[in-house]
């Protein structure tokens, strides 16, 4: 699995995991959230790494995802919109949506 991270988003990837404790999980899931117009919608979450998942590392920070879901989406890109962050399958990194109706179309 290969996971392509903006800088930006490392970055507040590790600020909230500094802020969390120790405690925290130290893994950075990526998951299927949905569709919207904009295509596959996917959110990320800490949480612990699966036996069945789908890893990749990223300088200190590991990125997983259910394997069903890798094998179905991809490579990930995680891409800084200047207040905000995208998380898309890279194999959809230049498609942009047509509508302007919600906030989940770029």
């Amino acid at each position: 699995m290969k996971v392509d991270v903006a800088q930006t988003a490392l970055e507040v990837l590790r600020e909230i995991i500094a802020e969390q404790g120790e405690e925290v999980p130290t893994s950075v899931r990526m998951y299927f959230a949905g569709a919207a117009c904009s295509g596959p919608s996917f959110g990320l979450a800490l949480d612990n790494k699966k036996e069945s998942d789908a890893a990749c590392a990223v300088e200190e920070l590991e990125f997983v995802m259910d394997q069903q879901e890798y094998e179905q989406f991809g490579d990930m890109l995680i891409q800084d919109l200047g207040g905000g962050f995208r998380v898309i399958p890279e194999s959809l990194k230049e498609m942009e949506s047509g509508c302007g109706s919600c906030s989940g179309c770029h």
